[in-house]
Order: structure tokens, then C-alpha cells, then sequence
């Protein structure tokens, strides 16, 4: 099966009950109750190649050292970097951090951009980051594909992809997110995959897609 060749109602079906889960199950972390663009921002460029806890323990302190866009242009990269030393790259995520604040400034007036050809130019933003930023902070309906997401799409639709950039993948997320590519919907699967469906054991008796999984239905077939 290809991804256009997953029924809608089956979509449908998905996304309505991983909003559902995620409004009881998923994690409440500060910059998803935020629309502050700078707040999600920031969040965005932590998230990249690690895990949501592992930024939950430095975000506020980080907004707090670097409460504006202006701020974190004039910090010393040092300084960024003693703050996000947990978090894994911490060289190439302060530069980044420190060079694309720099940007914000001196090309657009210290304010977050909110089009995809200005967000797209940032260092250490990405594809996803982008979509994210336009998607939380403006509500600007866009699909988004991480590894959480490409594991879950593969796992419930029993679909291979190359990799995150697969535009068949991107495909099936527009698809999946419709009209209004929900926040919560993303936030959803990302949880899922931390909590639920996990890679090595996944707890499928805890998934509430367990009836309409591919996996599981392989995996049942051949107990």
C-alpha cells in the first residue's frame, strides 16, 4: 500500500483519536501553552536531536537568561552554550541559536518571521522547526514529519520510508492533519511514540490505535 492509498475515513479515524489521547495522556510542556513566537522559536531550535524532557529541564531557564530575540543576538555564544550543554551539540546549537537571533534582528526588525522562505534561512531550524514555528506560534496550517512521527506513520500504515525528508511522507501528514494541521495532533504522536509506541517494546495495550494498526495486526497474526 501506498500513502494515497490510505482511506480517508481511516485518517479521519486516526487523527480524531490521537487529539482525543493526547488531551488525556500527553505531556503539557510550557512552550506547547504558549503562541509566543519567540518561546516556540527557541523551543523548536532546542527540540532538534533530542528529547522534549531533556529541553523541558533548560527552556525556562533559557528564556529567562535570554528573555528576548535581542538578548540571546548580543549573548556570548559561551554563555549559550553553558546553558544548553545538556542537551548534546551544544557548539553547533549555540551558534546557531546565536547566529539566527542575529538575523531576527538585523534583517526583521527583532521580530519572529512568520513565511516559510524567511524561517527556512535561519541556521539550525530545518524543515521541521520551520513548519512548527509557522504551524504553533502563527497558526499557519502546516504538516510536519520528525523521526516520532515517520516511526508512527511506518508502524500504524505498515508504509516504508527513505527517510524524514520523503516527500511521500510529508504527503500522508498533510493528508492526515487536513484543512487545519492541529497542533495537537503532532504533539500527539510525538507522545505517543515516547510513551505508547515505543521502538524496541512498544505497549500497544496502552495504544488507542491498536484496532486499526498495522503492526499490531502483523504482530498478533504471527503469535
Amino acid at each position: 500500500m501506498a500513502w494515497h492509498e490510505v482511506e480517508s475515513d481511516v485518517l479521519r479515524w486516526v487523527r480524531k483519536r490521537i487529539i482525543s489521547w493526547y488531551r488525556r495522556h500527553g505531556s503539557r510542556y510550557s512552550w506547547r501553552t504558549t503562541k509566543d513566537p519567540y518561546k516556540v522559536f527557541i523551543a523548536e531550535m532546542l527540540l532538534r536531536r533530542t528529547t522534549a524532557t531533556a529541553v523541558s529541564r533548560v527552556f525556562d531557564q533559557f528564556i529567562s537568561r535570554f528573555p528576548t530575540v535581542q538578548t540571546l543576538a548580543a549573548a556570548e555564544e559561551c554563555d549559550i552554550t553553558e546553558i544548553v550543554s545538556s542537551l548534546g551539540l551544544q557548539n553547533t546549537r549555540a551558534k546557531h541559536l546565536r547566529e539566527a537571533a542575529q538575523i531576527i534582528v538585523q534583517q526583521f526588525d527583532g521580530r519572529i518571521p512568520d513565511t516559510e522562505t524567511a524561517l527556512k534561512h535561519l541556521p539550525g531550524l530545518g524543515r521541521y522547526g520551520v513548519a512548527a514555528v509557522l504551524n504553533f506560534a502563527f497558526s499557519i496550517p502546516r504538516p510536519m514529519v520528525d523521526g516520532n512521527i515517520l516511526h508512527l506513520f511506518q508502524r500504524v500504515f505498515g508504509l516504508s520510508f527513505r527517510s524524514v525528508d520523503d516527500r511521500d511522507a510529508w504527503f500522508l501528514a498533510e493528508r492526515l492533519g487536513g484543512r487545519r494541521q492541529p497542533p495537537e495532533l503532532y504533539w500527539g504522536m510525538i507522545d505517543l511514540v515516547a510513551q505508547v509506541c515505543l521502538r524496541r517494546r512498544p505497549r500497544c495495550e496502552q495504544c488507542p490505535l491498536t484496532s486499526r494498526c498495522k503492526y499490531r495486526q502483523r504482530d498478533s497474526a504471527a503469535s
